[in-house]
């Protein structure tokens, strides 16, 4: 979108806190139980810097680089720090790995109060009606069950609002994407690794989420962004995207990294099969031998 804009006093104050937020170095918090590599330590400085500022972003990391740590410690700074509030923060996840954030906070930071919700309806609607009383620092559903407990789950101010695997939104019709939308929290961050599968679409729910508006509607945003850059192949166009949101994401690769990983350590485990499972691999095995045996030297080609 072309707009016409003249900086005021208020603007420019904005820029210089921005530029003095962007020099500050940020202590890590007392007692986080990793020692942070370079570039998770480079990253917690950024989601700190976002977040005084007031601003929300994408942390786009490899997988495999450890963005749960990175907000992990954000979070626990959070905590000791109350530079946000309200004091609870909401994490959303596949369902297959709320167990695992569960774990990876009890491992790195055992100071938060950690609230789990996934049980039955009525044990998630007893925890949820608590929340006012309990104030944890951190609640932890999926996104399947967002959805179900959405009215009470809007009732909540939320600090932080973290969503992984952030692909889950990527189409902004959906009812996981409409309910993440829906929430009342101060700085959201999305977690994952491909933040842009199949089309530019992807990129404008999860700004969607993360600060609505900024990217215009979805219309504006295919007006003057998709079509131009995947029809019309403009590159001045995906050049100016890529200005406009790249303060806002920030992606390592495994190889931009290297020096900062750990040595790969392989072991070999040799395991016997059990009985079932041996009968079942020398059925299998016979079978393909006779299939084998009775084919054309053409078939077998």
């Amino acid at each position: 979108v072309e707009l016409d804009l003249q900086a005021d006093q208020q603007f420019e104050q904005l820029i210089k806190q921005f530029k003095k937020i962007q020099q500050q170095h940020f202590s890590l918090p007392l007692h986080l139980k990793a020692t942070l590599r370079p570039y998770q330590l480079a990253g917690y400085q950024w989601l700190r810097t976002l977040t005084a500022s007031h601003f929300s972003g994408i942390l786009a990391d490899e997988m495999g680089l450890g963005k749960t740590l990175q907000i992990i410690t954000l979070l626990l700074a959070n905590q000791q720090e109350k530079f946000v509030v309200p004091k609870t923060s909401l994490i959303v996840t596949p369902a297959s790995l709320i167990y695992n954030w569960q774990a990876e906070l009890t491992k790195f930071a055992p100071q938060l109060k950690v609230v789990l919700l996934a049980g039955s309806q009525n044990e998630r609607q007893t925890q949820l009606q608590a929340l006012a009383e309990t104030k944890p620092d951190i609640v932890i559903t999926s996104y399947d069950l967002l959805k179900r407990d959405l009215k009470q789950y809007q009732a909540v101010d939320f600090g932080f609002e973290i969503i992984d695997e952030a692909q889950y939104i990527k189409n902004p019709r959906t009812s996981a994407a409409k309910a993440v939308k829906q929430l009342s929290s101060q700085i959201r961050f999305a977690l994952t690794g491909t933040p842009i599968e199949n089309s530019l679409s992807e990129l404008w729910s999860i700004f969607d989420f993360l600060m609505p508006g900024f990217l215009g509607t979805y219309h504006d945003f295919r007006s003057y962004y998709e079509n131009p850059i995947i029809k019309d192949q403009q590159t001045a166009t995906q050049k100016k995207l890529k200005q406009l949101v790249s303060p806002f994401i920030l992606r390592r690769l495994k190889h931009q990294v290297l020096k900062d990983l750990p040595a790969k350590t392989e072991q070999v485990y040799l395991v016997e099969m059990e009985s079932k499972q041996q009968t079942l691999y020398h059925a299998q095995t016979s079978l393909l031998k006779r299939q084998v045996e009775n084919q054309s030297e053409q078939e077998f080609n």
